[in-house]
């Protein structure tokens, strides 16, 4: 069988409120040649059933028969891809029709970059949040990440937004990336701080990808300690490597101030 030029790795865990748009976003791309690997973590709802209602080939399920953690899981999913390129996609996000399309030939066209990330819109369905907090989030608001980010760029903040992400599996493999458990739920913060200490490039495309779906239920909102806690450990990791004796954490507000944008006044 020949391997596909990309494999779209999902890990699933009581995702059946999402799962329906996020698998039929990867069905519709207009980049043919891939695989769609689903990992489902021993969810405890209806989402084997909903991935099981999708019969294309392309699609690979796989189920844990205990929750073993987000971390466990997408190296399992990195090991099962057959794929030239990987690319990352969580339960609840949905892909632009064009994304495989523009990353991979992108890739192609750079063999220089490891990872290459995009922008990403934020949006909301969930009837539960109120509905001037909807208005707002669904605004058109863009998130941007630098262009060529380096750790200087990292001390500040996870420098792609991870589903956005495709890794060339080649440089994934002799680097021996792979996500820690210990930094959960930050283990994508710390994946791409693995490569650029290893001296990957890194690029982030200024087109709109993804639609990031904030539902109120994501992890980094479930888990803030969690995440404060190991974003900090991260920074002080990425100041040592930078042998910065008076380090002080960058401010979160300063991050989003700086990243965040309106579609209308950006060139998309």
């Amino acid at each position: 069988m020949l391997s596909p030029k990309v494999s779209v790795l999902v890990p699933v865990y009581n995702a059946a409120p999402y799962l329906k748009d996020t698998i039929g976003s990867v069905l519709s791309q207009t980049q043919t040649d891939f695989e769609l690997i689903l990992l489902d973590d021993a969810s405890t709802d209806q989402s084997a059933e909903i991935i099981k209602s999708f019969t294309d080939p392309r699609i690979r399920y796989y189920h844990n028969q205990d929750n073993l953690g987000i971390s466990p899981c997408r190296n399992r999913l990195m090991e099962l891809a057959r794929g030239e390129y990987l690319a990352v996609l969580d339960h609840d996000d949905v892909c632009t029709p064009d994304r495989l399309a523009v990353q991979t030939a992108f890739m192609d066209n750079h063999p220089d970059i490891s990872i290459c990330g995009s922008r990403f819109e934020l949006f909301t369905q969930n009837p539960q949040i109120f509905i001037l907090k909807r208005l707002i989030i669904n605004a058109g608001w863009i998130w941007c990440h630098p262009a060529s980010p380096d750790l200087n760029d990292a001390l500040k903040g996870n420098v792609v937004m991870h589903p956005t992400a495709v890794f060339r599996k080649a440089d994934i493999i002799t680097h021996g990336l792979k996500y820690d458990s210990s930094y959960t739920p930050a283990e994508d913060y710390d994946i791409i701080t693995q490569a650029l200490c290893k001296g990957l490039k890194i690029a982030n495309l200024p087109q709109i990808l993804l639609r990031y779906n904030l539902h109120g239920n994501n992890c980094s909102l479930r888990r803030k300690q969690q995440m404060k806690d190991a974003d900090r450990k991260i920074k002080k990791e990425i100041a040592a490597a930078l042998n910065l004796q008076n380090y002080k954490p960058y401010p979160y507000w300063r991050v989003i101030f700086s990243k965040l944008r309106l579609k209308y006044f950006l060139k998309v």
